[in-house]
């Protein structure tokens, strides 16, 4: 990891990255360290509660899954890989890239898997039938590289993307292909600056 903050504090003394991209950049890598840190410093201490580090994926079902998954990639410029008949997976980041200059070798890079599933089926594996749901997570919300909320309305609206509205001062809040709410925000100021 030495290497990643040298190569950016160096990128940074040559011009190549703004002081905005190296603060991004640094930030992430210091917040990741830390927080793989602290889940092995607590896994060896005596609480026996899993330490949760990052988001590894979001699984969600939906009646068409090609449909939600051309939404994700349209919106947020995702590839779709690893497609099959009821599901592809859409990574954060695109092949070669180097998402605020972290690489899968420092992290594992979180995906969206969007599947068509139907949510009354019994559990897949012949497991019992699902039980019915008393709580549903409301919206979800991701990060944008560079996101401006004046310009991102404007973005998406070019997209054709429907119900575009205010999550406060630094987010958006939209709806997908089939009416699930998805918030949108930046890294320094974000949905958790907002209360969201």
């Amino acid at each position: 990891m030495e290497s990643f903050y040298a190569t950016k504090i160096d990128e940074f003394a040559k011009g190549k990255i703004s002081r905005r991209a190296l603060l991004e950049s640094l930030t992430v890598a210091v917040t990741t360290t830390a927080a793989t840190a602290s889940t092995a410093a607590n896994a060896a201490a005596s609480d026996p509660a899993l330490k949760v580090a990052l988001v590894n994926h979001i699984s969600y079902n939906c009646p068409d899954f090609k449909k939600g998954a051309d939404w994700y990639s349209k919106v947020f410029s995702l590839d779709q890989i690893g497609t099959t008949k009821i599901d592809t997976a859409l990574p954060f980041g695109k092949k070669g890239e180097k998402p605020f200059g972290v690489t899968a070798g420092d992290v594992p890079l979180t995906s969206i898997i969007v599947r068509t599933r139907d949510l009354n089926a019994p559990a897949q594996g012949g497991g019992a039938p699902r039980r019915k749901s008393q709580a549903l997570i409301e919206h979800m919300g991701y990060t944008v590289a560079d996101f401006d909320r004046e310009k991102a309305k404007v973005q998406l609206k070019a997209l054709g993307v429907e119900n575009v509205r205010d999550g406060g001062l630094y987010s958006l809040h939209m709806t997908d292909a089939f009416g699930y709410d998805v918030q949108i925000s930046g890294i320094a100021n974000n949905a958790l600056s907002d209360g969201a």
